[in-house]
């Protein structure tokens, strides 16, 4: 009767339990090597936490599953050699992934090192840019400063210069007038009406000069006050007394012929 109660039963369950955790871990390392895969091709720069969170995770969420199933096979009336095979290989597990994690931690700590070596060195470039550009402004305004300068020394030296001429010049005149005024007045008396060249030639001056000395003389003598010119060529001695003489010339005949109008 034992005999066939026995038979009846089966076989035990626990001779089941190493398959199935066997299997169960063949799933799960599945599992981690299409994450692993996943997170190899997936582009770390745009979500780098985000990821490194979920792999780690993952990572000690499949440590508690390993963990567990340690718990349930020493649980089991299973021999001493079979529990101490089956804990060597767990912790060699758990020492693959942590160098995993490891090593992962330590690619995105370079990565984030390299984008922030990356961005400092970017920052340092636009500040050298702005740097030069702010010095090559500067040195500008400074050039442009030294040419209004420069252009200013300039134009004052050169007003300087024209004032001493022109002092210059009046100073000659008015020594040419003080020298030639009594002469030119004698010579314009005597002809009334004369000729600028020939006065010119007749002085040993030239055109110009005597031209400024007439001028200056009807500026300033009376007697000259009444002459006219003809543009620079010809000129006039003309008095009070010579109009009078033709306004009674005029009144007596009541017509002056060109060659009664004699000065």
């Amino acid at each position: 009767m034992a005999s066939a109660d026995k038979e009846g039963q089966g076989i035990p369950l626990f001779v089941f339990i190493p398959i199935i955790v066997c299997v169960a871990g063949i799933l799960v390392l599945l599992d981690i090597r299409q994450r692993q895969r996943q997170l190899q091709h997936a582009p770390i720069d745009n979500q780098p936490q985000a990821v490194e969170q979920q792999f780690v995770q993952d990572l000690d969420d499949q440590d508690d599953d390993d963990q567990d199933a340690s718990d349930d096979n020493h649980g089991e009336g299973s021999s001493t050699a079979v529990r101490v095979k089956k804990v060597g290989k767990k912790r060699g597990e758990k020492l693959r992934k942590k160098e995993e994690k490891r090593r992962y931690r330590e690619y995105m700590d370079q990565q984030r090192d390299l984008r922030r070596a990356q961005e400092e060195a970017e920052e340092e470039a636009y500040r050298r840019v702005k740097m030069e550009q702010s010095i090559q402004k500067t040195d500008e305004m400074e050039k442009r400063r030294k040419e209004k300068e420069k252009q200013a020394k300039a134009k004052a030296k050169e007003e300087l210069k024209m004032q001493a001429l022109q002092e210059k010049d009046a100073k000659k005149r008015q020594s040419q007038f003080s020298k030639y005024s009594d002469k030119l007045k004698k010579l314009v008396k005597e002809r009334k009406l004369c000729d600028t060249h020939a006065l010119a030639k007749s002085m040993g001056l030239s055109q110009e000069e005597v031209i400024d000395m007439l001028k200056q003389l009807c500026d300033q003598d009376g007697e000259f006050e009444l002459c006219l010119w003809s543009g620079t060529d010809t000129f006039l001695f003309i008095t009070r007394d010579d109009y009078e003489h033709f306004n009674q010339q005029f009144s007596s005949k009541g017509k002056i012929s060109i060659h009664d109008a004699t000065l």
